[in-house]
């Protein structure tokens, strides 16, 4: 069961340097561009004897360089920032839901007399039918699916670990930047980025916090590749603390 929880952790890890490579794309392609250009007038200089800067791409390289060192086009890909946002925020659920099913499994493994024991859940034979009736691994999925266990939000997910697994996770600086980031996450899907009542309902006590401190109503959510890599940060660090909590528990020794 380790061996799986390592697993999902470097999965996730995996999932959130795809996020990263996605908000700094606008980088890779004008490093591309710069290495293709500076060579190209390396070449003309050395094999046609060209010294104007007209002729030797040396003026176009310049512009270029100038581009991705001062990151002028970021303003242009917004859009693209804040749905790196929704997809650390559906990375990071099922990464929390999957530890989550794991850990149910080691429990059930275990043989420990516990509350997930004296759980009950209603199955149709139809539902039997389609597990093959090999309850043992489709337990967890059957809990999270008849139970209807959200890992959409902070309090849900901290609610089912302790009520199934018995862990208590402690509310700190990482999980009000991962509150942030879902409410965020909810508003840019469904109300065009623009932050509502329920936005500053949710954001209420997911304080203090390191992304945006103060918002207000009606303000167009916008990301930044700097927040976007701290609310990661924030993220990995819940995963990684999550994954040692469910390898120390009682039953797994």
């Amino acid at each position: 069961m380790k061996a799986r929880l390592d697993n999902l952790e470097s999965a996730f890890a995996q999932n959130i340097a795809g996020v990263h490579k996605l908000i700094h794309f606008d980088r890779e392609v004008l490093g591309f561009a710069v290495a293709g250009i500076r060579d190209l007038s390396e070449r003309l200089k050395q094999h046609h004897k060209l010294g104007n800067p007209y002729l030797t791409a040396e003026n176009t390289l310049k512009s270029i360089e100038n581009i991705r060192d001062n990151d002028s086009l970021r303003p242009r890909y917004k859009v693209i920032f804040n749905q790196a946002v929704v997809l650390l925020v559906s990375y990071f659920g099922s990464a929390v839901e999957d530890i989550f099913k794991a850990g149910v499994d080691a429990l059930l493994d275990s043989g420990e007399d516990s509350d997930l024991l004296r759980e009950d859940i209603k199955l149709s034979f139809r539902e039997m039918q389609e597990a093959s009736w090999h309850f043992r691994g489709v337990a967890a999925d059957l809990l999270v699916q008849k139970k209807d266990l959200s890992f959409q939000d902070m309090q849900a997910i901290s609610r089912t670990f302790k009520t199934y697994l018995g862990i208590t996770i402690e509310k700190d600086n990482h999980v009000n930047n991962i509150i942030l980031a879902q409410a965020c996450r909810h508003v840019i899907v469904h109300a065009g980025g623009a932050v509502n009542d329920r936005l500053i309902r949710q954001v209420a006590n997911a304080t203090p916090r390191e992304i945006k401190p103060a918002i207000s109503r009606g303000e167009h959510i916008e990301f930044q590749p700097e927040e976007v890599e701290l609310i990661s940060r924030s993220m990995e660090a819940y995963v990684k603390g999550l994954v040692i909590k469910v390898k120390g528990m009682p039953w797994q020794h």
